[in-house]
């Protein structure tokens, strides 16, 4: 039997479900917190899973800035809300709260809350109402200097409210304008929009659960059809005469933001590259696309590395209003002669491994990834790859994929499995490391995609 509420409990659980039946479903999905004075809730950077209601007693918000100080912004007493972003964003908490006197306070969870969806959608979508207008009072709060578009964010969130979270009857547009800038008043505007897509597929999931499930899937599965359709198809009996290539890619999710390539220049040269988008999913399998369609292009009339990986970073720097970048090792390899370029952004280092299992890694300057800085210069180096030699290039996530206890693989992983003796051919040393990985990996999820190719000189 659920104990009687306090008068101030009591109110502030009206404000999203009136009846007392209703604040008796909610107390259950919540639990109670007390803390004495000067003791800290949560500070800024940790991890936010939870929305407070303060039952009893006085919050301090602190900013904590290093070699700042500290500043308190704001005091919050009975019957306030706080922290209400975590149940739809895990990102780091951004302020301090600690007590100023003895509190008591009653939490909410995010798990809880996907809880009560779950099992009380009408009840769910009443307290989505109220962390709607809660999300308002804040904008108005914040930030006094930039008081018009914060004004115009606030009034967009209380349309959105009393829309019922529908995509029309509020001003979507001017938030989004506001969700280009780069200050605080773009942070808020991002939220808000990310807030308004939450609730808009929460509300529509409770209507068409399955129609959503499938329409997402299909995103998916059409990103990762594009993605797949982009990779180089074998090669021929006459070119695997002249090199032995093999590869090998496992996305962690059903559209992932590796790439590799390799395919016969006309001048007789091979190339082949590896890389690594930022990111996973649709996005990435977009940004990971746009990168490959250049790549292919330029390779076939840019005879160096380093010249071809600094052109393709003009054209991803050109409109990249995502931020996403790119990790990268370009290689040109002759069959004829076992001359080897490469030139790296940012990518782990590639290895050459002797007929004997010998691994040797290619140092040398990697710099930044594509897509982040315009002018940045990409240093082509060489050397000869002996016969029966293998040019070994990965993506980190070889290199990372964890453990169950999280012990990455690592580059040490990478030598040990190679140190079990010669490899026939580009295949075997490919399955080799697949298998290294996967045993390590054993039953802890994917984190990310998996990805590497083998060229072995033949000639």
């Amino acid at each position: 039997m659920t104990p009687a509420l306090s008068s101030t409990l009591a109110a502030s659980l009206a404000a999203f479900a009136p009846d007392a039946s209703e604040q008796s479903v909610w107390i259950e999905f919540m639990d109670t917190l007390t803390l004495a004075p000067g003791e800290v809730l949560f500070r800024k950077g940790d991890a936010a899973d939870a929305m407070f209601l303060i039952e009893s007693g006085t919050l301090a918000v602190v900013l904590e800035v290093e070699g700042a100080g500290r500043a308190e912004l704001r005091r919050l007493g009975p019957g306030q809300f706080l922290g209400e972003m975590a149940l739809y964003r895990s990102e780091p908490r951004t302020a301090t709260v600690e007590a100023v006197s003895a509190v008591k306070l009653w939490r909410l969870t995010a798990a809880r809350l996907r809880e009560a969806e779950s099992l009380h959608p009408q009840l769910a979508v009443a307290l989505h109402r109220h962390v709607a207008s809660l999300i308002s009072e804040r904008v108005v709060f914040s930030n006094m200097e930039l008081k018009q578009p914060l004004a115009r964010l606030a009034h967009a969130l209380r349309g959105l409210a009393a829309s019922d979270f529908s995509s029309t009857g509020w001003d979507r547009s001017g938030v989004a304008k506001e969700a280009l800038r780069s200050d605080e008043v773009g942070s808020v505007a991002q939220a808000m929009e990310f807030l308004a897509d939450r609730l808009q597929e929460h509300i529509a999931a409770l209507q068409q659960q399955t129609a959503a499930r499938e329409a997402i899937e299909s995103e998916l599965r059409i990103a990762g059809q594009i993605q797949f359709s982009l990779l180089p198809p074998p090669l021929t009996t006459a070119e695997q005469q002249r090199v032995d290539f093999a590869s090998f890619i496992q996305p962690a999710r059903e559209a992932g933001g590796d790439l590799y390539d390799g395919f016969f220049l006309p001048d007789g040269r091979f190339f082949t590259l590896v890389g690594d988008v930022s990111g996973k999913g649709v996005s990435a399998a977009v940004f990971m696309a746009l990168a490959a369609m250049a790549v292919r292009t330029l390779a076939r009339e840019v005879r160096d590395p380093g010249e071809l990986l600094a052109q393709v970073n003009r054209l991803l720097c050109e409109r990249n209003e995502t931020m996403q970048f790119v990790t990268a090792c370009a290689v040109f390899f002759d069959p004829a002669t076992g001359d080897l370029t490469w030139a790296n952004a940012g990518h782990p280092l590639a290895a050459v491994i002797s007929d004997a299992g010998d691994l040797a890694w290619l140092e040398g300057p990697r710099a930044a990834p594509l897509g982040v800085f315009e002018e940045t210069v990409y240093a082509t180096q060489q050397r000869k790859l002996a016969l029966h030699e293998t040019l070994l290039v990965y993506s980190d996530g070889v290199s990372e994929a964890q453990d169950p206890k999280d012990a990455l693989f690592g580059s040490a992983g990478i030598q040990q499995c190679l140190a079990g003796g010669a490899v026939s051919g580009s295949a075997q040393l490919v399955q080799r490391v697949v298998s290294a990985v996967l045993a390590h990996q054993a039953e802890a999820p994917q984190a990310d995609d998996i990805t590497l190719v083998a060229l072995r000189r033949v000639l």
